[in-house]
C-alpha cells in the first residue's frame, strides 16, 4: 500500500499526549516512479558507493522504501530518483501545500481551484463509474483531472516530497548532493550522459514504477541555458511517436512485450498531449484507496517502524476503504476502462518504454528533458529532469 501525508493543521486537530510525527502516504503501494532513460539528474546518487551498481539501500526510517527497479537487461541505476515529487497539489492552485493525505474530495485551495478538463471515463484512471464532478467523483481536484494545471514545488521535484520525513516513503536520505526538502532545479548539478538526439527523429524514453496512482505523464523540454521553471517546460511539450503502444522491458529479453497505450490530446487538456499511465490503481473493490484521520485516543492499525508508539506516524493518514465515507464507492480502477495488461507482474520487475518525436523545427543545442507524472488517485506529481543534446 501507499501512504499519504498529514500536515500540521490536520494533526493539530487531534488531541494527543504522545508524540506524533507528520507523515506522508501515497495510495495503494508506496507510490513512486522515476525516469530511467535518459539518465536523470535526480539519479545522481548512483555516483555514491551506497547507490552504485544498481544498489538500492532503504530510504527513510518511518517506513523504509526503495526505488528498486528493472531497466530491461541493463543495471537499473536510478538511486533515489523516485523520491522527487510534489504533493498537496490541486488543479488551479497557486502552490502545493505539502499535504498528500488521500481524504476524498480534498480541495487544497477552494478559492482558486478549477473544474476538471478530463471527465470522460475513457481518460480517467480511477473510479470511472462515478459521475464526473459529483460527490462520488472524489478525485476531481487531483492533478490528472486537468493535466499540467496543478502547481509543483519544483519542475525537477522536491527531495522526499515535503521538507520533513513522513509516513510511507515520504523521505530522502541525505547525500553530498541533496537532502530532504531540497528543490531539484536548485541543487542537482548538470549531469550530461552523452545522450544526443537528432531533430526530426524518434527517440526512446523509459520509466519505472514502484507503485501506482493512476493519472498520466508528459515529456517536455526546456533550453539548458534558461532557468528551469514549470513555465519554461510547458512551452515545449513533446508528442508521442507511438501513441497506441508501450514496450514493456523485463530483465529477461524473451519476456519483453507490448501493451496498449492511450494519449489524451491537447484538444482536451489544453497543455499538450499526455499519456495515460497504463498501470491500474487498485480495483473497483479496493479496500484501501482512501485515508482517514484517526479520532483522538485511537491509532491506525498499520504496521511500520514509525507507526507505533511514541510516533504513531500513520494516524493522520490511515489507509481505509473509500466506501467508509458516506455516499462514496470503493474507488479503484475500473477494468472496463483501464484493464490490467500485465497481471501478476510486480511493479519493480519491468520498465515502460515510449517513443517520442523530436520536432524538426527545434533549434540545436543543450536541453533539459522534463518528465512529469500527474496522479489522479492522489494529489501528487512526480518530476525528473535529464540533460540531453539536440543536433
Amino acid at each position: 500500500r501507499v501512504a499519504t501525508h498529514c500536515t500540521q493543521s490536520i494533526m493539530a486537530s487531534l488531541t494527543r499526549t504522545t508524540v506524533v510525527v507528520l507523515l506522508l502516504t501515497v495510495s495503494q503501494v508506496a507510490g513512486h516512479a522515476s525516469l530511467l532513460l535518459p539518465p536523470t539528474r535526480n539519479s545522481i546518487d548512483v555516483e555514491t558507493e551506497a547507490w552504485s551498481d544498481g544498489k538500492h539501500p532503504a530510504t527513510g526510517w518511518i517506513q523504509p522504501y526503495t526505488c528498486s527497479c528493472t531497466n530491461g537487461s541493463s543495471i537499473c541505476n536510478n538511486g533515489q530518483s523516485c523520491f522527487w515529487f510534489s504533493q498537496g497539489c490541486t488543479i488551479g492552485c497557486k502552490a502545493c501545500d505539502g499535504n498528500g493525505t488521500r481524504v476524498p474530495n480534498f480541495d487544497h485551495c477552494p478559492s482558486e481551484s478549477i473544474k476538471p478538463t478530463i471527465n470522460d471515463p475513457k481518460y480517467r484512471t480511477v473510479n470511472q463509474a462515478a459521475e464526473a464532478g459529483s460527490h462520488a467523483d472524489f478525485t476531481k481536484f487531483n492533478p490528472w483531472r486537468a493535466p499540467g494545471r496543478a502547481p509543483v514545488f519544483d519542475p525537477c521535484g522536491m527531495a522526499g516530497g515535503v521538507d520533513h520525513q513522513v509516513f510511507n516513503a515520504g523521505a530522502y536520505n541525505t547525500t553530498k548532493f541533496a537532502k530532504q526538502g531540497d528543490l531539484g532545479s536548485k541543487v542537482l548539478p548538470k549531469r550530461p550522459m552523452g545522450i544526443v538526439w537528432n531533430r526530426g527523429s524518434v527517440v526512446q524514453t523509459r520509466w519505472q514504477s514502484t507503485a501506482v496512482h493512476g493519472g498520466g505523464y508528459q515529456f517536455r523540454l526546456c533550453p539548458a541555458n534558461e532557468t528551469l521553471t514549470e513555465e519554461c517546460f510547458q512551452k515545449m511539450p513533446l508528442k508521442f511517436a507511438s501513441p497506441t503502444k508501450h514496450k514493456i522491458l523485463f530483465a529477461d529479453e524473451k519476456d519483453n512485450t507490448e501493451i496498449n497505450a492511450t494519449v489524451v490530446p491537447h484538444s482536451i487538456t489544453g497543455t499538450g498531449d499526455w499519456m495515460i499511465n497504463p498501470l491500474p490503481y487498485g480495483t473497483p473493490e479496493c479496500s484501501g484507496c482512501c485515508d482517514k484521520v484517526m479520532p483522538a485516543g485511537e491509532h491506525c492499525d498499520y504496521h511500520c517502524p514509525g507507526c507505533g508508539a511514541p510516533w504513531y506516524a500513520a494516524d493522520g493518514a490511515c489507509p481505509t476503504d473509500c466506501a467508509s465515507y458516506p455516499g462514496l464507492p470503493h474507488g479503484g480502477a475500473d477494468p472496463k476502462y483501464l484493464a490490467d495488461q500485465l497481471p501478476g507482474k510486480g511493479q519493480g520487475s519491468f520498465a515502460v518504454e515510449d517513443d517520442i518525436l523530436i520536432p524538426s523545427s527545434i533549434p540545436a543545442g543543450e536541453y533539459v528533458l522534463g518528465w512529469r507524472w500527474d496522479c489522479e488517485a492522489t494529489s501528487q506529481i512526480w518530476s525528473n529532469c535529464a540533460d540531453i543534446t539536440i543536433v
